[in-house]
């Protein structure tokens, strides 16, 4: 199995890339990918999605919500390192002890065992999601799984989220999506931020299918697409993340994915969803 990986992170209209609270990880060699979608009016929350990510990077967590929540011990502590809480003024303070707030999706993707002269495997993935950022798998023009949100018309101002404080945790993690499923070369993963993802199920929705495009678009064009659904108001104007992995095939037929985009950056490197 081969594992190729394009990333784009394009923030709201009239921010600066720093001020972009999405965050993604991926690692080709291990199969992992992920992305967080910090609170924007929480404290830190930039810092606080970063750090989800780097952390299912380093080490996914389990896909029960009580072991979820001792995962979260280390990030959480990591998160608390990186503020000088002692120059903080008393508001700021205050704001941050209150919590920073993200989403996060994560796909590992298991490069099965081969032995020579028998049937290659089946290539198996499992996802997990707390929030609204979704994953889609794709094969050709067909949508075969998406979570964790089923319908366009679901998505609101209020997921739930991942927090810097254990007590708000422990309802979030009742939201815990986990999914497990086949690809086979030639299937495409798409995962997306919230405003992004409402979008293209939008569009599943009007029979108007979308994958084949995003399947092989760059980062110019997603960029001039974003412009339009923004200025026609077709898309909520917020930070926008896109990883597309692509699965190929190792071996004397190994196939390529599509070629890499321009201005695409690298990092370490249809079925209802089953909850």
């Amino acid at each position: 199995m081969r594992l190729q990986v394009r990333s784009f992170s394009i923030a709201k209209s009239g921010n600066q890339d720093r001020e972009n609270e999405d965050a993604y990880q991926y690692d080709v060699e291990r199969g992992l990918l992920a992305v967080a979608d910090g609170a924007s009016d929480a404290f830190e929350s930039r810092r606080w999605a970063q750090t989800l990510a780097e952390a299912f990077i380093r080490e996914p967590p389990p896909q029960d919500p009580d072991l979820l929540q001792q995962w979260l011990a280390a990030p959480i502590e990591e998160w608390k390192a990186g503020i000088n809480w002692a120059d903080l003024p008393w508001y700021g303070a205050e704001k941050a002890r209150r919590g920073a707030f993200a989403t996060l999706l994560g796909l590992i993707v298991e490069a099965p065992a081969v032995d020579p002269g028998l049937p290659v495997p089946a290539v198996r993935w499992q996802a997990m999601a707390v929030g609204d950022s979704c994953l889609f798998q794709v094969r050709g023009q067909e949508l075969l799984a998406h979570l964790p949100v089923e319908r366009s018309a679901e998505f609101d101002t209020t997921p739930a989220l991942l927090s810097t404080r254990p007590e708000y945790n422990r309802r979030s993690l009742r939201g815990l999506c986990s999914v497990d499923g086949e690809c086979r070369p030639g299937d495409i993963f798409l995962l997306a931020t919230d405003a992004l993802s409402a979008w293209l199920l939008r569009q599943e929705e009007q029979n108007a299918p979308p994958w084949r495009r995003f399947a092989a678009m760059g980062e110019e064009e997603l960029g001039n697409l974003l412009a339009e659904l923004r200025s026609g108001q077709e898309i909520r104007d917020d930070d926008v993340t896109l990883l597309q992995a692509y699965i190929g095939q190792d071996g004397p037929n190994a196939t390529d994915g599509p070629p890499p985009a321009a201005g695409a950056g690298t990092r370490r490197g249809r079925k209802r969803a089953r909850r």
